[in-house]
């Protein structure tokens, strides 16, 4: 049975070393410390905003399974994951049931998390830096249902403070927002975009748009690498969030 302490007393997030993380190994290795002193099962942090330091391909820092990440960013994606749609529209951290309720691709994705050691309970906390991006920090717990209504009642507060710490590390390493100018897509990668987010294949987007297939994947190519995307899923997530989509 996981015993809930204040988490500001098993980590004190105000003397903790507060210099920003100098690389991508330091802040995957500060998750990872955290967990084991918080007394949690995990972590996670997604930033979603464009940055010119980090290049924007959906940054992700956990101590999930490494399988269970690259299966999510196969099948799943922020795109999909309702999770994230709920979140941002509050300012109060998300519990994890709330997203499952009547969400057959959330249930089924915590399914799938469950099979990778993966608690079934947590929260996620929205985080909206103007300027900058917005990110998620998510912490996931190892309790039963009974326990954890007690259990966010009284953690819930300060996984919000150490969400926002976090970020603040992270901070000099995403760096300033990219250019524009990065986004300059042309009307029909613009195209090829949108009816991917629609769920359509390249041939089925040749066959719409009367091209050859060969000719939409080009496209798609081009505005992967406009958008600094490793893959069109991502190219997709990216032109939605900064609004480049109808």
């Amino acid at each position: 049975m996981l015993v809930a302490l204040s988490m500001a007393n098993r980590f004190d997030v105000f003397n903790a070393v507060q210099e920003p993380f100098a690389d991508e190994a330091e802040c995957a290795s500060f998750l990872r410390t955290a967990r084991d002193r918080l007394g949690v099962l995990n972590l996670s942090y997604w930033f979603l905003g464009s940055s010119s330091a980090v290049p924007d391909r959906m940054t992700w820092y956990s101590t999930y399974d490494q399988t269970y990440t690259a299966i999510y960013m196969r099948d799943f994606s922020p795109l999909r994951d309702r999770a994230f749609q709920l979140s941002f529209t509050r300012l109060l951290p998300l519990d994890w049931e709330e997203a499952r309720a009547g969400d057959q691709t959330v249930e089924h994705i915590h399914q799938l998390a469950e099979r990778f050691g993966i608690g079934r309970h947590g929260i996620s906390i929205p985080i909206r830096d103007t300027g900058l991006g917005d990110a998620l920090f998510s912490i996931n717990f190892d309790c039963d249902s009974v326990q954890w209504g007690q259990l966010r009642r009284e953690m819930a507060n300060e996984a919000h403070l150490f969400g926002h710490y976090y970020h603040q590390r992270m901070k000099r390493l995403l760096g300033a927002p990219a250019p524009s100018t990065a986004f300059d897509l042309s009307p029909r990668e613009r195209e090829v975009l949108q009816w991917a987010a629609e769920g359509m294949t390249a041939g089925q987007t040749a066959r719409l748009l009367k091209v050859s297939e060969s000719a939409v994947n080009l496209y798609a190519a081009r505005a992967m690498s406009k958008l600094r995307a490793r893959t069109k899923t991502q190219a997709v997530a990216i032109a939605v969030r900064n609004k480049l989509l109808q």
